[in-house]
């Protein structure tokens, strides 16, 4: 005999069971009627489609038929993805049904209409057993946007019917996120003209929401153009190179805003790992440049071994994603897109190294600035792009929750990311102010050397010769920059004779110019006037203190006429527009014992004799010609000033200086010597 507590539970336990045996086949029975969905208040605008619907993994196209059953569907809500709704990591097909009824009463003449939200990842439209609509495409060649607002399909005339979409995820190595996939928006119905505005009112209201993202996208751009444009007018100015090409990225957002419905996600998934490394690239030189750590050498190379790795391997999973390599080697494909990725994701934390040998460096307000703002950007972009990383094949959320707003002001989202870029290129604009401020200062600083330096070269080289009795001088002086290396000296002698010294010191610039001092210096302290004695001191004062080298030509001309000539390396003289034939000898500074030969002419009463530097020779017209010897032996008859000029409009490259010098006639008295410069 059973004891009376034990039949007791025994009859409790089994009413309990035959209870949810009841509740299973009254759910059952409840679901082997689908309820449609009726569709009223048509005409007054658009009419969410909330359901629920009915949805079936998998791909059959007799699915879209309006007469299948239906009733053993699972119900599934629309605006949320099914991974939550009992399809966790599903990817793949799937089929999403509908039974709508139009009141009779439905305004007639216009045309109903579905306005079609965002999809994971591709979809078709059937209504009524027909194809409607699509966004993307479906397999066997998929593709499908990465962004898009809703989009309206047309219906036909208001009727009662099966409203069937065929949705299609990508599988995971194409980075859709797992937490998403199948009908993730909620579809609206109503007329087409309905449908457009609320499409309308979505797209303004993404605009708006993005607002601030979008102006900080476009002031971004407005400056890499600004800085681009710099650059190619002065290539040697690097930093702007950088700047303009760290400005790619952010351009690129608004460029896929504004694009929104024409970038499918192959052919944009595959730039972004490109566009990072370059963004990322850019950032470390740009850095390099404003930081001052340019000129250290290792950190600079391992920057450039660096750029290069990160552009190979972007530049590999790049084309993997964009010529669709998941359909020929899926395993493959995996593979190589993490071997290809991971490394990518983790240069972008280098930018850790600059800043600590920044620390290293003494740096301005302006400058640390940057450099904190740097770092926390890179490293909160790099920390996004980790963990959407490790969303691709895990449930991980930190992605989303980095990249979700941090606030809103009046339906403007302000998301982190761009809260930190307005603050990056805020940095930018103040350390790029105050590089040009300092590069101001040292212009100036800079002009103003030149300047005195010219003041001290007039002092050496006059505009006004001194008299000689018996000869005629002219000279013309014209510096490629605002100072030169040419020099000339006319030196007379208590007995009538005149020394002439013409000469070219290699180089340009302030450099070349304080060469000139020193050869200058150096010939008003020799008391002695033979012109090999003049070139062999200059030799020896120059050589182991100048880097480059001088040439020289020296004249010693008798009141009778009787000249002597010694040349180191300088162009001969032109005597009544023949050259004189002398041998060209060693420039000077080169070598400490050089020897310097001296050649005996007459210079008779009338004679032209000129003294050119190379400047006159190498000028250049546009079409890369040069001036030459023919046309300089030509016009050699000529004043200083024809010549010089000629030259000058041909194609000024480097220093021009003519001396021309006419012997009198042996009775004449003294005359002037005349002397010019530009």
């Amino acid at each position: 005999m059973i004891p009376r507590g034990l039949l007791a539970r025994y009859l409790a336990s089994f009413a309990l069971l035959v209870g949810f045996a009841a509740l299973s086949v009254g759910q059952a029975t409840t679901r082997s009627v689908v309820v449609p969905i009726v569709v009223d208040g048509l005409g007054k605008g658009t009419i969410p489609l909330n359901g629920p619907w009915e949805f079936h993994a998998g791909d059959d196209l007799a699915w879209a038929s309006p007469a299948l059953d239906d009733s053993q569907w699972q119900p599934i809500q629309a605006g949320r993805p099914w991974e939550g709704q009992g399809h966790p990591g599903y990817t793949g097909f799937g089929w999403y049904r509908l039974h709508l009824v139009i009141p009779e009463n439905a305004p007639a003449g216009w045309t109903l209409a579905l306005s079609l939200p965002n999809v994971q990842d591709a979809g078709e439209v059937y209504w009524n057993g027909q194809l409607v609509g699509s966004i993307g495409k479906l397999p066997p060649r998929p593709s499908w946007y990465m962004y898009h607002l809703p989009v309206a399909i047309p219906l036909g005339a208001p009727r009662s019917g099966v409203l069937a979409l065929r949705v299609w995820k990508a599988p995971h190595i194409y980075l859709s996120n797992p937490d998403e996939g199948g009908l993730v928006g909620m579809p609206q119905v109503g007329s087409l003209d309905a449908v457009n505005a609320h499409i309308d009112r979505a797209a303004y209201r993404e605009l708006r929401g993005n607002l601030f993202e979008l102006a900080e996208q476009l002031i971004s751009g407005l400056v890499g153009i600004l800085a681009l444009f710099a650059w190619l007018r002065n290539r040697r100015r690097h930093m702007l190179g950088w700047l303009a090409l760290a400005m790619v990225f952010p351009l690129s957002g608004l460029a896929t805003f504004v694009f929104l419905r024409m970038n499918l996600f192959a052919v944009l998934y595959g730039t972004i790992g490109p566009m990072i490394v370059i963004n990322d690239i850019a950032s470390w030189f740009l850095l390099l440049y404003l930081l001052g750590l340019h000129d250290n050498a290792g950190l600079v190379r391992w920057t450039k071994i660096l750029s290069v790795a990160g552009i190979a391997l972007a530049l590999v999973d790049s084309v993997m994603v964009c010529f669709d390599w998941t359909r020929l080697f899926p395993r493959f494909f995996l593979i190589a897109d993490v071997v290809s990725t991971i490394p990518v994701v983790f240069l972008e934390f280098f930018i850790v190294v600059i800043f600590l040998f920044a620390i290293r460096k003494r740096q301005d307000a302006a400058r640390w600035t940057l450099a904190l703002t740097a770092l926390i950007s890179d490293l909160y972009q790099g920390a996004i792009d980790f963990s959407g990383l490790g969303a691709r094949w895990t449930h991980w959320t930190l992605a989303t929750k980095l990249s979700a707003p941090l606030l809103s002001i009046g339906g403007v989202a302000l998301p982190a990311s761009a809260i930190i870029g307005a603050l990056f290129l805020a940095a930018i604009f103040y350390v790029a102010w105050r590089y040009s401020v300092e590069q101001g200062q040292r212009q100036s600083a800079l002009e103003q050397e030149y300047r005195s330096a010219r003041e001290v070269q007039e002092m050496l080289i006059p505009a006004v010769a001194p008299s000689t009795p018996g000869f005629v001088v002219d000279s013309v002086y014209l510096p490629a920059q605002e100072v030169g290396g040419d020099f000339f000296q006319v030196l007379p002698g208590r007995d009538g004779s005149l020394l002439v010294i013409v000469g070219d010191v290699s180089g340009k610039g302030l450099k070349a110019a304080m060469t000139v001092s020193t050869i200058i210096g150096a010939l008003r302290d020799f008391p002695r006037r033979q012109p090999l004695e003049v070139l062999a001191h200059l030799n020896r004062v120059l050589y182991g203190q100048i880097t480059g080298f001088a040439t020289c030509c020296a004249a010693l001309i008798e009141q009778n006429g009787a000249t002597v000539v010694s040349n180191a390396g300088h162009l001969p003289p032109y005597c009544n527009g023949q050259a004189w034939p002398i041998d060209g000898g060693l420039p000077l500074g080169l070598t400490p014992d050089a020897a310097y030969a001296e050649f005996s002419f007459e210079l008779r009463p009338h004679d032209h004799l000129t003294f050119i530097s190379d400047g006159v020779l190498e000028a250049m017209n546009e079409n890369k010609e040069l001036f030459g010897f023919e046309r300089t032996e030509a016009i050699s008859g000529r004043s200083a000033e024809a010549i010089a000029q000629a030259a000058k409009d041909f194609g000024q490259e480097d220093d021009i200086t003519v001396l021309t010098l006419v012997r009198g006639s042996a009775f004449s008295g003294a005359i002037t010597v005349e002397s010019s410069r530009a």
